[in-house]
């Protein structure tokens, strides 16, 4: 009834910021192997993404390994496609962007006329902003090398998620079975209750942010370029990894964007700013509650209220998981309402069957 709300949005932002608070507090303690927990997070979230084609594939094969094998490969074949449908054009614009980028500098260091809206920027204050991206210039050159170890790293990384995410659907009964066992003998249907809620709901919650990443990637593209930015696609592909990091990531696709747009004649920049900005609403007000909400089965407002709370209770990692955290627990209340449910309407059945009918 719709009398329960209050008090569901209420419990739900307060487990919200106890549970969040509570992870980033282990989170803390366990900062020695962060990096050993992240790479085992992103084979859980994979493991959560092919889980529902490894079953279907499995229903027609018969054999899991064999449609683990076959999901792995299918999903691999998918992205090496688009990556090379989107390969071309995106080498071609970051060459483009990084044969501008000594016109761009030379604009900032006063060698080259750089306007705003029709009136020159001063060469004193040109060369100020110069010598400010000169001194980073050097800090990046200095770090070259350490980018170029973190880059074979994340390839490393990247095949250790694959590896891990095979074998967690490999072994995915296995390990059911022995979480279960720890659980006393009188809570197994509890358990499995939370167990089954956990599969479905992060599994929906995580296909779900895929989804949301990929819209609003085309959304920006497509708006970029029709205003006539420079490297549209690269912008549009920026804006859909960024999107998987709340708050902060569309702030700072926005940003990158409207300073591509700054060395583009007046007033592009400001329909840039006005298009981000647009896009940020429409993701917040529309896109993000309803996706992500309906994924995990919650009104809306409670998804966005969920946001807000775990991104004040632990930032950027509460922001992420604050939806899926109040989607378990709007089933796992939704399951101990049932017998209680059951008691009321088996009691009203009762009290009209022994009332004499006239």
């Amino acid at each position: 009834p719709w009398r329960w709300w209050p008090l569901y949005v209420l419990i739900a932002a307060g487990a919200v910021v106890a549970i969040v608070a509570a992870i980033q507090a282990v989170g803390d303690l366990l900062a020695p192997v962060r990096h050993a927990l992240f790479i085992a997070l992103f084979g859980i979230v994979l493991a959560f993404l092919l889980a529902p084609l490894v079953e279907r594939f499995q229903r027609a094969i018969g054999r899991r390994s064999l449609a683990i094998l076959t999901s792995v490969l299918l999903t691999l074949g998918a992205i090496v496609a688009i990556s090379t449908f989107v390969a071309t054009p995106l080498v071609r614009e970051l060459r483009d962007l990084i044969l501008l980028i000594p016109q761009y500098v030379a604009e900032l260091r006063g060698e080259r006329p750089l306007s705003i809206a029709g009136v020159e920027i001063p060469t004193e204050v040109r060369q100020q902003m110069g010598h400010f991206f000169e001194a980073r210039a050097g800090e990046l050159v200095e770090g070259s090398a350490r980018i170029a170890l973190r880059v074979v790293s994340a390839v490393v990384d990247v095949v250790v998620v694959v590896v891990l995410a095979v074998y967690l659907l490999a072994s995915a009964g296995q390990i059911r079975e022995y979480v279960i066992a720890w659980v006393p003998r009188r809570y197994h249907d509890l358990a499995e209750d939370i167990e089954d809620d956990l599969a479905h709901v992060f599994g929906r919650y995580v296909r779900a942010q895929l989804v949301l990443a990929l819209v609003i990637g085309l959304v920006s593209m497509i708006a970029y370029s029709m205003l006539g930015v420079r490297h549209a696609l690269f912008l549009g592909l920026l804006a859909g990894i960024l999107e998987l990091v709340p708050i902060v990531g569309p702030i700072v696709a926005g940003t990158v964007a409207a300073g591509v747009a700054f060395f583009q004649p007046w007033p592009l920049i400001l329909w840039v700013i006005v298009a981000a900005i647009l896009i940020q609403q429409l993701e917040n007000n529309l896109l993000v509650p309803r996706i992500s909400g309906a994924a995990v089965g919650i009104p809306p407002v409670v998804a966005l209220l969920a946001v807000l709370f775990g991104i004040e209770a632990a930032g950027i990692v509460g922001g992420i998981f604050a939806v899926p955290i109040v989607g378990v627990i709007a089933r796992f209340a939704a399951r101990l309402r049932e017998p209680a449910r059951e008691i009321a309407e088996s009691a009203r059945a009762a009290e009209e069957a022994a009332t004499p009918t006239p």
